[in-house]
């Protein structure tokens, strides 16, 4: 039953037309940001952080007001993935460097942000290079989070979560997913509990180190990406010059980690700031 009912509501999305998405997202986030508050004070202080205090209010509201947009018609399009995802333009700039990595036989990890529509850049890839994994925690609970499974699945992309019903551990399934030549996506912007504390914008921030754990274990190409809307329906996905994972021989594990997590921060920032529009600020990176 909450399948049906939430395939209804997809079907209720898809049939808005992406004019009609893009004005009801524009409407909420509106109403979220300007008429209820809600999380502006956050969203305004992370901007502030990020782009200094000196940053007019208006400039951070049109700012702020624009990625709570974005998150909103992100959701939109994800519940009407069934009827909309084959309907969107999807322009890759520098294929090349993920073709080339992928003609390692490595695999390759896919580094990440939660800017644009990150689950139709997941389904582009996913259908111009190879199957995607993705490392996630489950959306809701129950039958929410088995329905957005088997969508993303649809789509091309499996998501690796913690699930006691699994008989391989996460590790395990992603070092498989890499051997068969296929992509591990990491969404590297966000604050985890077991993450280190590094500068990200000029001030210490949780940050999740997990890339470079694995990557000890198992060694592949990481290879930016980012998506942008250009258009309704059309979105550019940009495949980045390679992160060059750094690994002295001298160093101990724990100043490994450290160094290429800061690296790693250094880049999200110049991914951030080169389309701020869209980027989820409604996230607390900087939680003490």
């Amino acid at each position: 039953m909450i399948f049906l009912l939430l395939e209804i509501i997809g079907l209720c999305f898809a049939a808005l037309g992406a004019r009609g998405r893009s004005w009801l997202s524009w409407a909420l986030a509106f109403l979220a940001f300007d008429i209820l508050r809600s999380r502006r004070k956050l969203v305004m202080q992370n901007l502030a952080r990020a782009f200094g205090p000196e940053t007019s209010v208006a400039v951070r509201s049109r700012v702020g007001r624009a990625s709570v947009a974005n998150f909103i018609l992100t959701t939109l399009e994800f519940f009407a993935a069934r009827w909309i995802f084959k309907q969107q333009k999807i322009d890759l700039i520098h294929a090349e460097r993920l073709h080339e990595a992928l003609s390692r036989k490595q695999g390759v990890y896919l580094m990440s942000i939660h800017c644009g529509n990150f689950e139709m850049m997941a389904y582009g890839l996913s259908q111009k290079f190879a199957h995607v994994h993705a490392p996630v925690k489950p959306v809701g609970k129950g039958q929410m989070a088995l329905w957005v499974k088997r969508k993303r699945f649809a789509h091309g992309i499996t998501e690796i979560a913690n699930d006691s019903a699994e008989k391989k551990s996460r590790t395990t399934r992603i070092i498989e997913g890499l051997k068969k030549n296929e992509i591990v996506g990491f969404m590297v912007d966000q604050r985890r509990a077991k993450g280190i504390l590094v500068p990200f914008f000029g001030d210490l921030a949780w940050t999740n180190s997990g890339l470079f754990y694995l990557w000890k274990q198992n060694s592949a190409p990481v290879i930016p990406v980012t998506i942008k809307r250009v258009g309704l329906n059309h979105h550019e996905i940009s495949i980045h010059e390679e992160f060059v994972v750094e690994n002295d021989e001298n160093w101990k594990f724990d100043e490994f980690i450290l160094k290429n997590t800061k690296k790693m921060n250094q880049c999200v920032e110049a991914l951030v700031a080169s389309n701020p529009q869209e980027y989820f600020w409604m996230h607390d990176r900087w939680r003490k």
